[in-house]
């Protein structure tokens, strides 16, 4: 079973495209800005028409948030579907949400590209984007949050590359128990650190900052 979520404009072909290259698709979530809500419409029901299951999801076309938030809700609204996220149509605001939700969720994203020639096949035209390594499907609690959300509100304040007695002393805890849970971050993706001579600096990775922002 899988879940198609595309986001879209006035132009639709290329979701016609994307299908045709993942033929085991089952369901379709449109992503329709309410410019464009008839346009959705008449999609749903010629995609109904080809046996597809299809839903429409209302967003702002120029609100990440919203869309980034649409996606998250979709995914886990099926959590037993593999996902997929076309991220040709729409705005280019919706095209960016779509392709970070898709990491954040830990979805396939895919573009699908206009014909040159005329002779290119469907899988020629569909390029599927990388895999993310680590889904932000997880959740983190206790002082391994605390150190994240410490070293996220000091990178927003512009201090970055913090060592791990700073962060201690911030949280009233030992430098090895903060290693510890900096250690735990760094392989969930959402820090990283460097060392010179003795001393580690850590950061917040950009994935950090975005589970940071959809979970806080």
């Amino acid at each position: 079973m899988s879940l198609h979520i595309v986001p879209h404009g006035q132009t639709t072909v290329h979701i016609k495209r994307g299908l045709q290259a993942y033929g085991s698709a089952d369901k379709i979530n449109l992503l329709t800005s309410e410019k464009f809500r008839s346009v959705g419409n008449e999609l749903a029901e010629e995609l109904t028409e080809f046996g597809y299951t299809v839903e429409i999801n209302l967003v702002d076309a120029f609100d990440l948030r919203d869309v980034v938030d649409t996606v998250v809700s979709v995914a886990r609204e099926n959590p037993d579907q593999e996902i997929y996220v076309n991220i040709t149509g729409g705005t280019n605001l919706m095209a960016g949400a779509a392709t970070a939700s898709a990491f954040f969720i830990g979805a396939t994203p895919y573009y699908v590209l206009e014909p040159q020639t005329g002779e290119e096949s469907v899988d020629d035209l569909v390029m599927k984007l990388p895999s993310p390594t680590q889904p932000l499907t997880f959740e983190i609690e206790g002082l391994q949050l605390d150190v994240l959300q410490t070293l996220g509100r000091w990178d927003e304040e512009g201090r970055k590359g913090v060592i791990l007695r700073e962060i201690g002393e911030e949280l009233g805890e030992s430098s090895q128990k903060i290693s510890y849970h900096i250690n735990q971050l760094q392989e969930k993706g959402l820090v990283e650190s460097n060392i010179e001579g003795r001393t580690k600096h850590v950061y917040v990775t950009d994935v950090g900052r975005l589970y940071l922002q959809w979970t806080n």
